[in-house]
């Protein structure tokens, strides 16, 4: 009897605690390129793009440039339209000459995406980041893995996903 009393002892010393219920869920890795590379990469502004667009613009742009101060308060006003189902996410790619000009540019306009400046290594790690611009303003439209879908002068912001749907 004594050695069933010392087995049953030693049992209850080695029972396992049950799983807790209210572990911390493991954090969940970004699903796509583009995700992963906005973790990455160090905008010149606060905001930083959404990394759940399902498509994100590259709007090229300058406050130097007559076109590009046309269409930029058109692309902030509708900004909030394009962002209701978060379809699409823009990140300004400022040709100014320095990240405080492209700053004060965004803030003239009270546009709130983010921006980064367009020679800066930090953009080379943007999936489908545009190294060839032919002119501005001009967009490039790629899905969340840095596919081109779309590239076009920005006064046709709104043709983009019409012009998408059309490759399909």
């Amino acid at each position: 009897m004594k050695n069933i009393g010392l087995f049953l002892a030693m049992l209850s010393c080695c029972a396992v605690a049950p799983a807790q219920e209210n572990a911390p869920a493991a954090a969940t890795a970004p699903a796509t390129a583009m995700a992963k590379a906005i973790e990455q990469t160090n905008f010149i502004t606060a905001h930083k793009p959404s990394t759940e667009a399902k498509y994100y613009m590259f709007l090229c742009s300058a406050s130097w440039c007559s076109p590009c101060r046309y269409v930029m308060p058109k692309i902030v006003n509708e900004y909030p339209n394009m962002m209701a189902n978060k379809d699409v996410e823009i990140i300004l790619l400022g040709l100014d000459h320095s990240p405080e000009f492209t700053r004060k540019y965004l803030e003239k306009y009270n546009a709130p995406f983010a921006a980064l400046q367009y020679k800066s290594d930090e953009g080379l790690k943007l999936p489908g980041f545009p190294r060839d611009i032919m002119g501005i303003p001009h967009i490039v439209v790629v899905d969340a893995e840095g596919k081109l879908l779309y590239r076009g002068h920005a006064m046709r912001y709104a043709d983009w996903k019409t012009e998408i749907e059309k490759k399909k």
